[in-house]
């Protein structure tokens, strides 16, 4: 069988759900809210089983969607995890902000690795799908699992391979490759920043020359993103418990930090918990104030600044 088998250089995209497991094997108690905001089907159980089908399902929908759209990129699921990989380094990190992008949209808080170099795969697809192994895929794996919430960690070459492939593309995101130190072990890290702007693909402007516009429509749907896990009833169930929270409440933090290291904006929606009564109702209460105090912004040397939320 080994005549299947091809080597190939390329990037690795590596996702997991955070949380599946504790949810699959009764760890968390869930009640009827949780439910409804996930719209179980009448015909099933209402149980932890049903709720983790139902999540399975629609982070399976995402990615089918992305393997239509970038029919170079493999991707293959394997339960609550996806590995996405390509030769095309370029499509694997777009589809890899789109995954990510999508997943939390829909209520699902994911964790991923991103890394380049050898990678050794079935050459031809069967029922089974496709197969890989090789230093990148265990690498990405390995970057995963490395600090808390929903990051895209990824090794020192990832740039680098970006740059060879695609210069152009490159030179027009490299702000969203910065360091982060892991609070768990006071380490530096590279990390992919995929959440400061909705939307990527070839024809993304250079953010370093972003106007006003642009800056301001994509700090407020980070926001609101953020304000989405804070309260949006379908971020309930990871909520629930010392280990979801250790994932979700970082990732609120990080999402909806006020920095200045992609974008000189700043604003006072900069949150760092997650509310217990979670609803719909106050998630557009928020994002309509998003809207707001976004309507008229000020300039202070070279910062573009929001008001501060009432």
């Amino acid at each position: 069988m080994g005549h299947l088998l091809r080597n190939i250089k390329g990037g690795v995209f590596f996702v997991d759900i955070l949380g599946f497991g504790a949810l699959t094997q009764n760890k968390i108690t869930l009640d009827d809210a949780d439910f409804t905001a996930w719209n179980i089907p009448s015909h099933l159980e209402k149980d932890n089983q049903s709720l983790a089908a139902t999540i399975l399902v629609e982070f399976r929908s995402i990615l089918m969607g992305l393997e239509k759209r970038y029919p170079g990129v493999t991707i293959a699921q394997l339960s609550d995890c996806a590995f996405v990989w390509s030769k095309n380094i370029r499509d694997v990190i777009i589809v890899a902000h789109d995954i990510m992008w999508a997943a939390l949209n829909a209520g699902i808080l994911c964790r991923a690795g991103l890394s380049c170099g050898e990678i050794i795969e079935t050459s031809e697809k069967n029922r089974l799908g496709r197969l890989i192994a090789g230093e990148a895929v265990s690498n990405a794996v390995k970057l995963e699992g490395i600090a808390k919430g929903a990051r895209i960690m990824i090794d020192a070459d990832v740039y680098h391979n970006l740059f060879e492939y695609d210069k152009a593309f490159c030179n027009k995101i490299y702000k969203l490759f910065q360091p982060v130190v892991n609070p768990l072990d006071f380490q530096d890290y590279d990390e992919f920043k995929w959440y400061y702007i909705p939307k990527l693909d070839v024809n993304t402007i250079s953010l370093s020359e972003a106007d006003e516009t642009y800056v301001l429509e994509a700090t407020k749907s980070r926001l609101k993103l953020a304000a989405k896990l804070r309260v949006h009833p379908r971020f309930s169930w990871n909520s629930k418990g010392k280990e979801g929270r250790a994932q979700i409440c970082p990732t609120v933090t990080f999402i909806s930090a006020n920095e200045q290291t992609i974008f000189k904006i700043s604003h006072g929606f900069d949150w760092s918990n997650v509310c217990d009564k979670r609803s719909v109702s106050v998630l557009e209460s928020i994002e309509n104030q998003i809207d707001r105090d976004s309507a008229n912004p000020k300039h202070k040397n070279g910062v573009i600044t929001l008001d501060s939320p009432e």
